[in-house]
């Protein structure tokens, strides 16, 4: 699968918020550190800087 999954968004937001470094989330999801440095830098809250999954599913939706 190209895309990142709804699921693979939430686990990437669990971890960021319990402090697990990139190439871990990499490893639980299944996909290559490049991929989740991709999605945190593409689909974080510009006013904060946060990853909320939700926010990310939400502007994924968008730009198909």
């Amino acid at each position: 699968m190209k895309h990142i999954t709804e699921e693979q968004r939430y686990t990437i937001s669990v971890m960021k918020k319990q402090n697990y470094s990139q190439k871990e989330i990499s490893k639980a999801i299944g996909k290559d550190k490049s991929v989740v440095s991709r999605e945190l830098k593409r689909n974080c809250d510009k006013r904060n800087g946060s990853y909320d999954h939700n926010l990310a599913q939400r502007k994924y939706e968008q730009s198909e």
